[in-house]
């Protein structure tokens, strides 16, 4: 077994891509729920230098036992093409502890540019590593990473953005990912333009690896619109809200 790195830019945009779309929280399982509003789905819209490029979207599926643990079901599908540099679509189903809504396990499909790959991701919370199992080709790796706890997950972080965690202005907070750590702190609170009209929220600013500006709803910290800028441009995801199955 040997320790494992996750390559390239690629990799790192399709994890700003995700970030928007869920995390850990001290809440209970019902709020997740209460997040999709009564619908089955929550859907956000990816643009490129204000080109339409794709989409983001979540389920939630219910609860289900993990390792003898309790644990909430996610699934996002993405399908984003940004002119010739990136072509993603995958699907991912995110299991969360229901006690502490850190990850538990993540299976992951994955097409890059048409090369299709399987990535299961297994948490051990309490020995500080994360068990990779990656098939890709027809060759199947298993690998580790080592990090401190609590690990998080970058699709398990900003959808449910720390209710536990005390936002100050200026105040960078650390979180350990698998292979970096990830700063965020508030700047300011903002009025934003929405597809729903103006809505109050906490402005944020992220670091890790790469630079991305994030709006949380001040009541719900509900992710909203998050900015991230690379050199061919600007990828902006804004939230469209709950819906239900075929809308």
């Amino acid at each position: 077994m040997k320790f494992y790195r996750i390559p390239s830019d690629v990799r790192i945009l399709f994890f700003v891509l995700s970030f928007m779309i869920t995390g850990m929280s001290f809440a209970q399982d019902s709020e997740i729920e209460e997040r999709f509003g009564g619908k089955d789905k929550l859907r956000y819209k990816v643009s490129f230098n204000g080109i339409p490029s794709g989409y983001i979207q979540w389920n939630y599926l219910g609860q289900k036992k993990v390792n003898g643990k309790e644990a909430a079901i996610l699934k996002v599908t993405s399908d984003a093409k940004i002119l010739g540099f990136l072509d993603i679509t995958s699907e991912e189903v995110v299991y969360l502890a229901t006690e502490s809504f850190l990850p538990l396990k993540v299976e992951r499909d994955l097409s890059v540019f048409g090369k299709e790959e399987t990535i299961t991701e297994i948490y051990n919370q309490d020995e500080g590593y994360i068990k990779i199992v990656k098939v890709s080709d027809g060759q199947k790796n298993v690998n580790k990473i080592e990090q401190a706890s609590p690990i998080h997950n970058v699709l398990a972080l900003i959808y449910f953005f720390p209710e536990g965690i005390d936002l100050k202005d200026e105040e960078w907070k650390v979180f350990n990912l698998p292979t970096r750590k990830l700063r965020i702190k508030m700047v300011e609170e903002r009025v934003l333009n929405t597809p729903r009209g103006k809505e109050d929220t906490y402005f944020l600013l992220g670091r890790g690896g790469k630079r991305f500006s994030l709006w949380l709803d001040k009541e719900t910290l509900l992710p909203l619109r998050l900015e991230y800028v690379f050199l061919l441009g600007k990828v902006i995801i804004i939230y469209q809200g709950p819906q239900s199955q075929g809308s």
